[in-house]
C-alpha cells in the first residue's frame, strides 16, 4: 500500500501555471497569502502557444461599449452582460499591468480579428503574444517568494465535511438564477428524464469545506507519487481539454484535469457542450492530436478561405465573410470538407506577400514550412480543430464556484463572458482580469493573518476515494462517478475497458465534433462507458485518460441535452436556435451525473 506523503501547506493552492493561474499567484501572494503552484509543465501549457493576442478597446474611436456588443453577438445569448462588461472595461488596465510587468507588446498598431468591429488587438512578435505575456508572468513568478512544484499533477480535492466557514458563504449563492426546466440524470448511453429543479442544482452550495489537494509528482517513467497539500483554498486554473478530440490546437498536456476533478468533488459544471473549434488548424494528412494553429489574424491581414476550385469560402454566406466569428466560419467549413473527400479547405495568404508573411507572422510561416508548404506561394490546407472550451467550472469573475474553497479561472471556469462562442482574442485577457480579481478576493476571505491551514485528514472528492483505502492503488475512476451503468462499477471491470483513449478521442471528434445530433451523441455516451484505463498502476497516463474520460461524458451529456443549435454547439437535427436561451448544469450527485437547464 502507497499511502500520500503529507507535509506541505498553504494559504492557497492553484493548480495551473498559464496567464490565469499566475496572475491568481501573483495578487493572492502581493497581499500576503501563501501560495503554492501546482504543474505539471511550468514553462508548457497554452499561455505560450497564443498566437493572436489580447482584445482591449485602446485605438481611436474603440469603445468597451462595442467591445461589449461584439462579445455578446459572438456569445449568441449566453453571456452575462454585466460581467462583459467588466472585462471590457478593465481590459485597458490588464494591458497595463502587464507591460508593467516588462510583457513587450504592441499597443499603438492593433490587430483585427474575427467577430470585432475594430481593431483592438494588442500583440507582440506578431504572432507570438501568448509567449511573450508568458515570459513575463513566469519572470515574475520565478522571481517571488511563491512556491513551485512542477511535474505534478492535481489528482482529487480533499473536502471535509464539516461544513463551509461563514467566509466562503457570503454571496456564493445570489449570482444564480431559479432555472424552470426539469433535469436529467446520465446513466449509461442516453439521458431520462427526472424532477431535479435546474434552480436548485444552480443555487445550491457543496455542504463541505475545502481542505487541501491531493497531487502526483510524476517520476521519470510516469508513475506518480502522491502527496497531500493542505490548504485553505484551491484555485483550478488548468481548464484545457482539446486532447479529448482527435485534433485538437491544444497541447499534449490538455487532458481536462482541472475540470475533472472539480467534478468530482461535486462543482457545478456549466455549458461545457460549447466547445469551439478554431477554422484553421493546418490540416496534415493521417495527423491526429494537436496540430499546428494557423491564427485568425491572418485572415484579418487578408487572407481568404476558399474552396477546394478556389472559389470564395464564405462568399454568400454571411455578410461579414472570413471575418465571421468562429463557430459561423467553421460551421461553413464542416459542411463544404463534409461534402468532399479531401478533409480540409484551403486558406490562401499568398496575395499578403513575403514580407509580411515571414515577418509579420513567423510562427505560422515557419509552421508551414516545416511541413512542406510554404505560405508565401502555396494555399495552405486548413480544418477545424478543438481550440477552446467556452464553458467549464461555474463561477464568478472573482473565481468562486459552488464549493466553498474552490475557486477557477480561466479556461476552466465558465464566468459568462464566453457565451455560446468565445470572440477572438478575449481568452487571455479574461485570464489576466479574472486571475487578479480572484487573487484579490482570495485575499479579502482568507485574510492577512496566516491561520493554520486545515487538516488534510478528509476525504479525496471524487475517482481517487478508493486508492489507498481498499490498501492498493486504484488510480482510476469508478465509472459508475463518470454515468457509466452501474454493472460496470467496480475497479476491475474499469481496467478491462475496451476503448482506448486515442478510440474515444476519434468518437468524440465524429459524434462530439462541429457537427452533431442525437443518435451520434447516444453512441458517443456508449463509447464513453465502453472506455477504461489503462492499467490500475498510479501513473500519468491513466490519470489522464481517466480526466478524459470524465470531460468526454460531460461534453456529450450536454450537447444531448441541449436540442438546439446555439453558438459553437450545432445539432443536424435540431437547427434551429431556442428564442429564450438556457444554461446546462451538469452535477456529480454521488451517485450519478445530473443534468439540469437554468433560464437566464
Amino acid at each position: 500500500m502507497m499511502e500520500p506523503r503529507t507535509g506541505r501547506e498553504a494559504d492557497v493552492v492553484v493548480v495551473g501555471s498559464g496567464a490565469a493561474g499566475i496572475s491568481v499567484a501573483l495578487t493572492a501572494a502581493a497581499r500576503g497569502l501563501r501560495v503554492l503552484v501546482v504543474t505539471k509543465d511550468l514553462v508548457g501549457g497554452a499561455t505560450p502557444m497564443a498566437q493572436g493576442g489580447l482584445a482591449a478597446a485602446l485605438g481611436a474611436g474603440d469603445t468597451p461599449a462595442a467591445h461589449v456588443a461584439d462579445t455578446l453577438v459572438a456569445g449568441a445569448g449566453l453571456c452575462s452582460p454585466d460581467t462583459v462588461t467588466a472585462l471590457a472595461e478593465s481590459a485597458p488596465g490588464a494591458i497595463g499591468w502587464l507591460t508593467g510587468l516588462g510583457a513587450r507588446l504592441e499597443t499603438r498598431d492593433l490587430r483585427l480579428e474575427g467577430g470585432h468591429s475594430a481593431r483592438r488587438i494588442v500583440h507582440s512578435g506578431d504572432d507570438a503574444t501568448g509567449a511573450e505575456v508568458h515570459r513575463a508572468l513566469l519572470s515574475a513568478l520565478l522571481a517571488s517568494d511563491i512556491e513551485i512544484v512542477d511535474r505534478t499533477v492535481a489528482l482529487d480535492l480533499l473536502l471535509s465535511d464539516t461544513g463551509a466557514p461563514e467566509s466562503f458563504r457570503t454571496r456564493s449563492g445570489e449570482r444564480d438564477g431559479a432555472g424552470t426546466s426539469a433535469g436529467a440524470r446520465v446513466s449509461g448511453r442516453a439521458a431520462a428524464a427526472n424532477a431535479s429543479p435546474a434552480g436548485a442544482l444552480g443555487r445550491e452550495l457543496v455542504p463541505a469545506r475545502l481542505t487541501g489537494l491531493l497531487a502526483g509528482t510524476i517520476g521519470a517513467d510516469g508513475r506518480l507519487t502522491p502527496g497531500v497539500i493542505a490548504a485553505r483554498a484551491v484555485v483550478i486554473a488548468a481548464g484545457g481539454l482539446g486532447q479529448a478530440f482527435g485534433t485538437t490546437s491544444n497541447p499534449a498536456g490538455a487532458t481536462g484535469d482541472g475540470i475533472a476533478i472539480a467534478a468530482r468533488a461535486g462543482a457545478v459544471i456549466r455549458d461545457l457542450e460549447f466547445i469551439q473549434f478554431h477554422p484553421t488548424v493546418l490540416w496534415l494528412p493521417e495527423a491526429s492530436g494537436q496540430c499546428p494553429l494557423i491564427t485568425e489574424a491572418l485572415r484579418g491581414a487578408g487572407a481568404v478561405l476558399r474552396n477546394l476550385d478556389g472559389t470564395p469560402l464564405m462568399a454568400g454566406h454571411d455578410p461579414r465573410g472570413d471575418l465571421a466569428p468562429r463557430d459561423v466560419v467553421a460551421a461553413r467549413m464542416a459542411e463544404v470538407i463534409a461534402a468532399g473527400d479531401a478533409g480540409h479547405v484551403w486558406l490562401d495568404a499568398t496575395g499578403l506577400g513575403r514580407d509580411l508573411l515571414e515577418n509579420g507572422f513567423p510562427t505560422v510561416t515557419a509552421a508551414c514550412r516545416k511541413h512542406g508548404i510554404d505560405p508565401v506561394t502555396a494555399m495552405i490546407p486548413v480544418a477545424p480543430g478543438a481550440h477552446y472550451s467556452c464553458g467549464g467550472i461555474r463561477a464568478d469573475l472573482d473565481g468562486r464556484t459552488t464549493i466553498p474553497g474552490l475557486y477557477a479561472v480561466g479556461e476552466a471556469a465558465s464566468t459568462g463572458i464566453q457565451g455560446a462562442n468565445r470572440l477572438a482574442s478575449n481568452s487571455v485577457t479574461e485570464a489576466i482580469i479574472a486571475g487578479r480579481r480572484t487573487g484579490t478576493a482570495l485575499a479579502d476571505a482568507l485574510g492577512h493573518a496566516r491561520q493554520e491551514s486545515p487538516s488534510p485528514e478528509a476525504h479525496a472528492g471524487g475517482s481517487f476515494r478508493a486508492w489507498g483505502a481498499h490498501g492498493r492503488e486504484e488510480a482510476v475512476a469508478n465509472p459508475t462517478e463518470h454515468g457509466a451503468s452501474a454493472s460496470h462499477g467496480d475497479p476491475a471491470a474499469l481496467s478491462r475497458g475496451v476503448v482506448g483513449r486515442g478510440e474515444l478521442a476519434r468518437a468524440m471528434s465524429r459524434y462530439a465534433g462541429v457537427m452533431r445530433d442525437a443518435d451520434g451523441l447516444n453512441e458517443l455516451l456508449q463509447v464513453i462507458a465502453d472506455a477504461g484505463a489503462v492499467s490500475g498502476v498510479l501513473e500519468l497516463e491513466a490519470v489522464e485518460a481517466a480526466n478524459l474520460r470524465t470531460v468526454s461524458l460531460l461534453i456529450a451529456a450536454g450537447a444531448l441535452r441541449r436540442a438546439e443549435s446555439r453558438g459553437c454547439h450545432r445539432r443536424r437535427d435540431a437547427t434551429e436556435t431556442a428564442a429564450a436561451p438556457w444554461h446546462t448544469l451538469a452535477r456529480w450527485d454521488g451517485q450519478e451525473l445530473v443534468v439540469t437547464e437554468e433560464a437566464l
